[in-house]
């Protein structure tokens, strides 16, 4: 008995101890947090919010949005957001099948003019619905990656122009697909992310900027969100950095043929209202049926090779995001010289985002982990503070048990 007394603490105090927000941070010592965490050697410049459905409750910038000259980066920074702009096709997927365009499940050649066949599966059609989750079994190909990045506005080449030279006139090689029956494995696509915006292009008869403007942007009010590099506000847009032994170094980055996979430029004002919008499950997007399906588990049990818990529609459910052990629906960006995450908390409706001008490298990840973690211990001290006794016994058991599922 008392062994089995023993070993009952023993593992209550190991849950209480892995499971306690060590940062505890709050309005008055975010800032200081922030900055601890902050290392300018090693970061160019980020800013960060905290939100629920109605309100912006923390927003900040930190750093520099130009190091050598001395420009701070501020929560107006204008800056590509890497592949969160995919969450945009999901949303305007589903405001095309509103508008009649499309169904989710029909197969992609109905909306085509060239054929797509999986070569191992040609029985198997291939849906919108894999696209929009990642199982379409469309692989990746590195000769596609090396010819992406394009000059200013040559970016808003139609993205007809290059799914016509991938898939019907051979120019990159062999369609590449895995071996796997398509809706059976997890494989994330940039290629079949904006295939699926390019059937949207062709159904709406629009071009998919046009689109997203006239679906997205303008009804929320995003004053400060483009695709294309040159309608950004040149003294707000960033300068993007690396990260190597000898320092920060400023690098270009362009635009890209598949740019609804990654080159929305926005600030974190505008990010704010748009991952608001989709916490609120907001009239001006969508129905809230079509939301529930933006956003609910879409990937069965069976499907293998998944490296998050599971997807909506371009959105990613997943927990130990940056160290976060809550089931958060959202989505990282990142590429060489750019990092960025929103993600929220359906059932506490707060929203974490993350925008920065620097790359992921090893130095740097724990600083961009603990950044992200004092912004959740942020959240934490909001609810604790706006919530009735019962509302805080609630939420925090919601934290502790979410916690205990992240270790196990």
């Amino acid at each position: 008995v008392l062994l089995l007394v023993l070993a009952v603490g023993g593992f209550v105090a190991f849950i209480l101890y892995e499971t306690q927000d060590e940062i505890q941070a709050d309005l008055s010592n975010i800032e200081s947090r922030l900055n601890k965490y902050y290392n300018p050697t090693r970061m160019g410049g980020f800013a960060v919010a905290l939100l629920n459905a109605d309100s912006i409750i923390y927003a900040q910038g930190f750093g520099y949005a130009d190091v050598a000259k001395k420009i701070p980066y501020t929560i107006q920074t204008q800056q590509l957001i890497a592949s969160i702009s995919k969450t945009t096709i999901g949303v305007a997927l589903m405001k095309a099948e509103e508008l009649g365009l499309l169904q989710l499940d029909d197969p992609i050649n109905d909306y085509l003019p060239f054929k797509i066949t999986h070569p191992q599966h040609p029985d198997v059609a291939l849906t919108l619905r894999h696209l929009a989750t990642h199982t379409s079994a469309l692989d990746y190909n590195e000769a596609v990656v090396e010819s992406l990045y394009l000059n200013g506005d040559s970016a808003q080449a139609s993205l007809g122009t290059f799914m016509k030279s991938y898939f019907q006139d051979g120019a990159y090689g062999v369609v590449r697909f895995t071996l796997h029956q398509p809706g059976s494995n997890w494989n994330y696509s940039n290629i079949g992310a904006s295939l699926a915006a390019y059937v949207i292009e062709r159904t709406a008869q629009q071009s998919y900027a046009d689109f997203t403007e006239q679906h997205i942007f303008k009804p929320l009010g995003l004053k400060n969100t483009f695709w294309f590099e040159h309608q950004a506000d040149a003294a707000l847009y960033t300068t993007y950095y690396e990260h190597s032994e000898e320092g920060l170094k400023a690098v270009p980055t362009s635009g890209v043929q598949l740019y609804p996979s990654r080159d929305l430029i926005t600030n974190v004002e505008d990010l704010a209202l748009f991952c608001q919008a989709i916490i609120q499950k907001s009239p001006l997007l969508l129905s809230e049926a079509s939301f529930d399906q933006l956003l609910s588990p879409q990937l069965e049990a069976s499907v293998s090779n998944r490296t998050v818990d599971n997807s909506g529609l371009f959105f990613m459910i997943d927990r130990n995001q940056y160290g976060v052990t809550y089931s958060l629906t959202g989505m990282n960006g990142g590429d060489n010289c750019i990092n960025t995450m929103m993600w929220y908390d359906p059932k506490t409706e707060l929203g974490y985002l993350f925008i920065g001008n620097t790359g992921y490298t090893p130095k740097n990840r724990s600083n961009h982990i603990w950044i992200y973690r004092a912004l959740v211990s942020l959240g934490e001290y909001y609810l604790y503070e706006h919530s009735t006794t019962g509302q805080r016994i609630q939420y925090q058991w919601h934290n502790v048990w979410s916690r205990i599922c992240g270790i196990f």
